[in-house]
């Protein structure tokens, strides 16, 4: 069993997150701010869902 720091060091690798079919944590923050900057879209008002990454 692996112990807290080394899946500390798990999750801050993105390769790691890649090999499991993942996308790392902080491509995800890029996408949304990404799309948030877009004409006509706001800060959401709760979590994000599927839907908003989807172009309308």
């Amino acid at each position: 069993m692996r112990t807290q720091s080394e899946i500390k060091q798990l999750r801050a690798n993105p390769m790691e997150w890649r090999r499991r079919g993942l996308t790392p944590p902080d491509v995800i923050q890029a996408m949304v701010e990404e799309r948030l900057r877009e004409p006509g879209h706001s800060q959401p008002v709760g979590d994000p869902a599927y839907a908003d990454f989807f172009r309308s």
